[in-house]
């Protein structure tokens, strides 16, 4: 018995879609892949299954709890277990699994769609703890990729590029490095969602465009000119006693896919001096 209460991430986002166009965005695996993740799979219908992976790492399958067309989704995870700082399921003996529930509702909204998120059943300790906390900060970047795309660049593909590390660092020192003038320096008169800004990486490349998210010491996310248009993002998150360190880059513009596999390469290495030596 325990009197601790159930925790959630819940979150609310106008998007400028029909309803039609958000369900798809959501529930097919073509267009998951243009806002969302690496890969998708969907076994669509009540009984059904939808997969996420981003390549080996954060790779999971939720079975399909509720599909009503175009308005609600229901997904459960019955054996769900927090992930450590490399996207695999955490095994630490101390944690124990739960079941998770995400749902998505979308209404009609003034000039286009309404979705309203709630992730919900995690679990109680350090492990869930880090797990809630990434969620929480992730849904936010991602919400807004979805708007993002369907704003701009609906039915067009994603080509991303994704580098990521850890270290035993804490995070506000992990945070300090990645913004640092030899990393992924921060130029705006304001550091909020709106306002615009530059950043002239040691990686060789530039950003600019406008503050999509901010979060201080967790997370920094931007629209790009140089992308087309594409988004630039950069992060941190906690598992398992050690900090995770993230850089994303995403274009849709086709003749920029070499420019993705080259920086993803550079910013890896750039990810690698940061955390020296203490990247275990």
């Amino acid at each position: 018995m325990t009197d601790e209460k159930p925790r959630a991430f819940e979150m609310t986002i106008d998007l400028d879609a029909s309803t039609k166009d958000v369900w798809d965005a959501v529930t097919q695996a073509q267009e998951l892949v243009r806002w969302f993740p690496l890969a998708a799979q969907v076994e669509p219908g009540v009984g059904g299954s939808m997969t996420w992976s981003w390549g080996d790492a954060w790779s999971g399958t939720v079975r399909i709890d509720a599909w009503e067309p175009p308005r609600f989704i229901r997904l459960v995870d019955e054996q769900a277990r927090p992930y450590d700082v490399d996207g695999k399921p955490l095994q630490d003996g101390k944690t124990a699994p739960a079941t998770i529930v995400l749902e998505m509702t979308i209404d009609a909204g003034k000039g286009g769609a309404r979705l309203r998120l709630v992730h919900s059943g995690f679990g109680h300790g350090a492990g869930w703890d880090d797990e809630i906390a990434g969620i929480s900060t992730g849904w936010q970047y991602e919400l807004r990729s979805l708007r993002h795309y369907l704003r701009h660049h609906r039915g067009r593909d994603r080509f991303g590029a994704w580098a990521h590390t850890a270290t035993t660092a804490a995070i506000p020192a992990v945070w300090s490095r990645l913004i640092a003038p030899d990393a992924f320096p921060i130029a705006a008169s304001k550091l909020e969602a709106g306002e615009p800004y530059t950043i002239t990486a040691a990686t060789g490349d530039r950003f600019s465009g406008v503050i999509e998210l901010y979060i201080p010491d967790r997370e920094f996310a931007g629209t790009v000119r140089e992308l087309d248009n594409g988004l630039f993002r950069f992060g941190t998150h906690p598992a398992g006693g050690r900090t995770g360190l993230t850089v994303w880059a995403a274009t849709y513009d086709a003749g920029r896919q070499q420019w993705t596999r080259d920086f993803q390469q550079r910013a890896q290495s750039l990810l690698a001096t940061l955390v020296a030596p203490s990247v275990t």
